[in-house]
């Protein structure tokens, strides 16, 4: 596979070709080939400009450290000192510190946090794009992991290929992309990377799912479950995309003006629908508002019917949600704990 072609391609597909971007890199093989090949783009013209963006989350000391130190060697090692066609960003993010304050994982935690700051970087550099290095590895992965936790359709389709946040596009263009590919690039190029001493844990269910699980079902079950998995998260897209569509026309027709920032529902306008219709409304709107869904499980789910079927009820939700019926409207509202903010600090800008 010709990579910087199919990154060309797929750019062009997309109707970013000509663009600046900026690319989320760790300092690992997945998202540093991409960052090689979008300095191959911009070489050859084909892009204007590429932010390198990197996260210090933190976590691992000294090693998080130097993967923040050798990102920002990259465009030195790339002989591109050219800043305004490649520039380089960093940022110290405590994110133990923020999921203390929002009672939140460490992964959703950090992700939160890392697509908040990316998004600012971004429309600082005037980038209609954010590009990660996520996999059909990676798709794979998620697909099963979200499968053995009970997830419905929403959970299997896994990464999204594409979708905006705060105006700009975040892109994925190695969905269809094996990890061996990009490994058999970076080898052939002579380009190092960095790889996460925490990702050989087994004690993270992710990580024995990759090293143990994923490599069982290859050889005992299916040599082709990378591609069965990928394929089964392309359909449960398709099928998630028809029950937005209904989402949508039964959140227009239930919703009414917010009182403040207090979302207002007339339960009599739900009534007629089905409790998943309902469940899939309801997370059609925390996904609206970005609140955090990764605490709220199925029983949560169907205890927001239940009061928008059932009399009056006030009800706490996790990390911050907040439910009151009364009489014939169903109020909610968000507070997030204003701890969260005070363990985010910024580096200065810095230069490729």
């Amino acid at each position: 596979m010709n990579l910087v072609h199919h990154l060309a391609d797929w750019l062009d597909a997309h109707g970013l070709t000509g663009t600046p971007g900026v690319i989320a890199i760790s300092g690992g093989p997945d998202s540093v080939a991409l960052a090689h090949l979008g300095v191959e783009l911009v070489k050859t013209g084909a892009l204007p400009k590429l932010v390198l963006a990197h996260v210090n989350h933190q976590l691992r000391g000294e090693e998080s450290d130097a993967d923040e130190a050798f990102v920002r060697n990259l465009p030195t090692i790339w002989m591109m000192s050219d800043k305004a066609r490649l520039a380089c960003r960093t940022c110290r993010i405590d994110v133990a510190a923020i999921a203390e304050a929002q009672s939140e994982n460490l992964e959703g935690a950090g992700r939160n946090a890392r697509y908040d700051w990316l998004s600012r970087v971004a429309k600082e550099e005037g980038a209609a794009w954010i590009a990660t290095g996520h996999t059909a590895d990676d798709q794979a992965e998620t697909v099963l992991f979200r499968l053995l936790r009970g997830t419905g359709v929403l959970g299997l389709r896994g990464i999204a290929e594409r979708r905006d946040m705060q105006g700009v596009a975040i892109i994925r263009p190695w969905l269809n992309v094996r990890r061996v590919d990009l490994l058999d690039h970076l080898r052939t190029h002579g380009i190092t990377y960095r790889i996460d001493s925490s990702n050989a844990d087994l004690h993270f269910r992710r990580n024995w799912l990759r090293a143990k699980l994923l490599p069982m079902l290859r050889d005992e079950c299916n040599p082709e479950i990378v591609a069965v998995l990928c394929r089964l998260a392309e359909q449960a897209n398709d099928l998630q995309a028809d029950i937005d569509t209904d989402s949508a026309k039964l959140l227009a027709l239930a919703e009414r003006p917010r009182a403040g920032t207090m979302i207002v529902f007339a339960v009599d306008s739900l009534r007629s629908a089905s409790d998943n219709q309902m469940r899939e409304l309801f997370r059609a709107v925390w996904r609206r508002e970005g609140w955090p869904a990764s605490a709220m499980d199925a029983k949560h789910w169907q205890r927001l019917v239940e009061i928008a079927r059932g009399p009056a009820a006030m009800c706490d939700f996790p990390a911050g949600v907040h439910i009151r019926r009364v009489a014939g409207v169903m109020q909610i509202s968000f507070s997030r704990s204003p701890l969260a903010s005070a363990a985010y600090s910024r580096s200065p800008k810095t230069s490729g």
